[in-house]
């Protein structure tokens, strides 16, 4: 199944609810949900809770390529993943664009069926906030400002300095 269907629809920021349903999982085995990003990098989050069987399962998230080597009983890569249990969930991203998989795994015992319920999403962060400039006369208001400060600092700091080394102000003149 792909889950990427409103992905053409996230071109402004925002949150895409990708997955929110209950799947069943066999016993002993795992089951796997494409996601597929194409157009603009996103932050994928999955909670998931059992409803029902199994002792726990385990979510994670791989590359598509993992994913066939979990398939073919070779080492792989996960990208995030959550221990096994009852409930759990994670954050992943922004990644690259690709092709990701996400593994519901229900191989901890084998014993029974696990009634998953699965909620995944996408959360598409906005652009960067745009650098702005003032404006012409902001900018002469702020250079004013700035000079007449620097010109009180020089003048209180010229008259301690001639107190200083002239003896003070309450010298007596001769």
């Amino acid at each position: 199944m792909i889950l990427a269907i409103f992905l053409l629809l996230a071109a402004s920021p925002g949150t895409v609810a990708l997955l929110d349903e209950t799947v069943q999982v066999p016993a002993a085995e795992w089951r796997s949900f494409d996601i597929e990003l194409r157009q603009q990098p996103a932050i994928i989050e999955c909670l998931y809770w059992v409803n029902s069987g199994g002792a726990g399962v385990r979510v994670a998230l791989m590359h598509q390529t993992d994913l066939e080597r979990l398939r073919a009983g070779l080492g792989h890569h996960v990208l995030a993943a959550t221990e096994y249990g009852k409930s759990g969930g994670f954050r992943y991203g922004p990644g690259p664009l690709g092709d990701y998989s996400l593994v519901v795994d229900n191989r901890l015992e084998g014993r029974g069926a696990a009634q998953v319920h699965l909620a995944v999403s996408l959360e598409f962060p906005g652009p960067p906030p745009e650098a702005r400039e003032l404006s012409p006369q902001c900018r002469l208001v702020v250079i004013l400002v700035t000079a007449a400060f620097m010109a009180a600092i020089a003048i209180f700091a010229a008259r301690r300095l001639k107190d200083a080394l002239l003896g003070g102000p309450d010298r007596p003149v001769e």
